[in-house]
């Protein structure tokens, strides 16, 4: 009898075994066929013929964030996801969406909230995995609008490895240019072959280290980041991201990680310029405005117009927009690419402006825009002819010319032909400048007149008669004014050689 008991406890136990393992089933997470087709739904609803491919790098990027989430090693957020997908991808600027579900079981139904309704995508990856101590699962999607293909680069090489770097532009892209930050920090522009929106090169990956590979082209809004790619050479990537940077929130924590940076290069801190702060906002509002991302816009064109019209002078100048969560992390991806580290890092900048304004983003989401703005502004001279004579000199010595003596007949003449240029603000002299200084200079045999706008005396050295050593006299004539065409404050400079 107790045998028989026994037996009859053992098939009273089955049914809550079956019961048990039901359960554990309703509860498991689904497999990646059915949040692929879960995701394809949505954006089936959401997105009405539009077409969506599943790119296997942003699924990558998924997959990895997914694990490291649910072995404890990196934190539950979008910015995390993102991180991931850098170490995967080559798509500039691809937009994380995550979520947690409990049970677990529900994470295909997630899927639909996790991608842009704007419908501004069209490659997607998704995946998932159960976090810690079986509470429910994380679910991650990585979007991106995708346009230039980029030969694939391994994210991980040999040490002094060459990678070929080839592609094709989107459509609406042009003039593609490599810029490459290397280990030890510098960048470095690369030359490119391109032909028929088609680019190719090899790169030498000379240290050993993170190099990031970026491809910048013209499009409708400015330049802007085709590709970016993060090759480790001789080292492994990253197995988590790195510990958030310690910024101050704000503008002052973007001034103070520029300053920390520039000083890293020995180069000096950029002075915070009013004005150049008023652009920098003022391009940050009407981005948030037209709600879209980009350094030309339809209302206060480009960096030169939007300088122009405040009667800014400068001898260089540069932007760089980030769009993020803050200030902050808009700062980290700017200084991601290499080149916009390119214009952070430049010597010739002495001054700086920023502005962030938070608005609704592009993609349907909301962030804050940040602009940089770096110049370095124009000090007039108050006798500028003589700097630009003491420019012509120096040169002369610098190429063992014969020196040039400068005469006074010509000088007058070139004042007459530097006046009649810059009061019309034409790039155009009157025509009989060599006449005229035949005329004033008896026995001078010939006589050749230059005119020239830029920012600095410096621009005097493009003249092509510079170089002559049969040239002996020199006239110099130089103004500043303003031009429509030219902008304000530019020095217009007129050379008058004779002999």
């Amino acid at each position: 009898m107790a045998g028989k008991g026994g037996h009859a406890r053992a098939l009273l136990r089955w049914p809550r075994m079956l019961l048990a393992l039901l359960v554990l089933l309703a509860d498991a997470l689904p497999p990646q066929e059915q949040l692929e087709a879960a995701l394809r739904e949505a954006l089936a609803v959401s997105c009405p013929g539009h077409e969506v491919t599943f790119d296997a790098d942003l699924t990558r990027g998924c997959r990895a964030f997914a694990e490291a989430a649910r072995t404890g090693k990196s934190q539950v957020s979008g910015s995390v996801a993102s991180f991931y997908a850098s170490l995967e991808s080559s798509e500039p600027a691809p937009i994380a969406g995550v979520a947690t579900v409990d049970p677990a079981s529900r994470a295909d139904r997630a899927v639909g909230d996790l991608f842009s309704h704007s419908c501004r995508l069209n490659h997607i990856g998704v995946a998932a995995a159960e976090l810690p101590g079986g509470h429910g699962a994380v679910v991650c999607a990585l979007s991106a609008l995708h346009g230039t293909d980029l030969r694939h680069i391994p994210g991980q090489v040999e040490e002094l490895d060459t990678v070929i770097v080839a592609g094709r532009l989107a459509p609406e892209l042009s003039r593609p240019r490599l810029f490459v930050t290397h280990p030890s920090g510098d960048v470095e522009e690369m030359g490119l072959i391109a032909a028929g929106g088609e680019f190719a090169t090899r790169v030498m990956l000379r240290e050993t280290g993170e190099h990031s590979i970026e491809i910048l082209a013209d499009g409708p809004g400015g330049p802007q980041v085709a590709a970016l790619r993060r090759v480790f050479a001789g080292v492994k990537p990253p197995q988590a991201p790195p510990a958030a940077p310690k910024m101050a929130p704000g503008l002052a924590g973007v001034e103070a990680a520029i300053a920390h940076l520039r000083a890293s290069r020995g180069l000096p801190a950029l002075q915070r310029d009013e004005l150049l702060d008023t652009v920098a906002e003022a391009h940050s509002k009407e981005m948030v405005r037209l709600r879209t991302f980009a350094h030309v816009l339809p209302t206060d064109g480009s960096l030169t117009d939007r300088l122009r019209g405040r009667g800014y002078v400068y001898r260089s100048a540069g932007e760089n927009i980030g769009l993020s969560d803050d200030a902050a992390t808009a700062h980290e991806a700017i200084v991601g690419s290499p080149a916009h580290l390119a214009n952070l890092l430049d010597p010739r900048h002495r001054k700086l402006g920023l502005g962030q304004v938070r608005g609704p983003s592009p993609d349907g989401g909301e962030g804050v825009y940040l602009t940089e703005v770096l110049a370095a502004p124009v000090v007039g001279s108050n006798d500028p002819a003589a700097d630009v004579a003491r420019l012509l000199f120096s040169e002369r010595r610098k190429r063992g010319l014969p020196e040039l003596a400068r005469n006074a007949a010509l000088d007058k003449v070139a004042s007459r032909e530097v006046q009649f240029a810059a009061g019309t603000g034409a790039l155009k002299l009157q025509g009989d400048a060599d006449g005229k200084a035949l005329e004033q200079i008896p026995g001078l045999e010939s006589a050749v007149a230059e005119l020239f706008v830029g920012s600095a005396p410096d621009v005097a050295a493009r003249s092509k008669n510079l170089g002559d050593a049969r040239w002996k006299y020199v006239g110099v004539a130089a103004t500043y004014a303003s031009s429509k065409t030219y902008g304000p404050g530019r020095l217009w400079v007129v050379l008058l050689y004779g002999r």
